[in-house]
């Protein structure tokens, strides 16, 4: 994974939660354009920095923690991808599994992983969260935290079967 300080990640996360405390409720305005700088240098989004601020704030997760480590392995995703590389199209919600389709007898599943694999690849249309509640709950029930299941996924390539047989449950 490529070492980036993550005192920035700490400062950005602090910025934007003040924000958004201060009524702030615009992704657009989450931060200042400094830090808007830096999180799209490392191929962050302010979507997804406002989505874990706003979940945070009304759910109690994502931690800062959690945001921390999203950020790094979506960062790392990022740097190790040629220079002048194409993001593959925005994934939307129709192209998405539906919620309740199954593998192997696990709803859910093929949605989650198919939202990591965009989450990491930065083409997750906004109106998704990699780590929204629903995945929360899902991978709370099988024993693994939004970090570690973004390494799994990456790790079995994204296979449906493969993930399926490290999951508790």
């Amino acid at each position: 994974m490529t070492q980036i300080n993550t005192d920035p990640l700490v400062a950005i996360h602090q910025e934007a939660s003040r924000l958004y405390d201060s009524g702030e409720r615009s992704p657009d305005r989450i931060l200042s354009p400094e830090s808007a700088v830096w999180i799209s240098r490392h191929g962050l989004s302010l979507q997804f920095v406002f989505d874990c601020v706003d979940d945070l704030a009304r759910y109690g997760e994502p931690s800062v923690e959690d945001f921390i480590a999203l950020a790094l392995q979506r960062a790392a995703f990022h740097a190790a991808l040629p220079p002048g590389a194409a993001v593959p199209a925005i994934l939307t919600e129709p192209e998405l599994p539906p919620k309740a389709e199954a593998f192997d007898g696990i709803p859910w599943l093929p949605r989650i992983v198919r939202k990591a694999q965009a989450f990491l690849e930065g083409n997750l249309c906004d109106e998704i969260m990699y780590g929204c509640a629903g995945d929360r709950a899902f991978l709370k029930k099988h024993g693994l935290t939004l970090p570690g299941f973004l390494v799994l996924s990456r790790q079995e390539s994204f296979d449906l079967a493969s993930i399926r047989r490290s999951l508790r449950g």
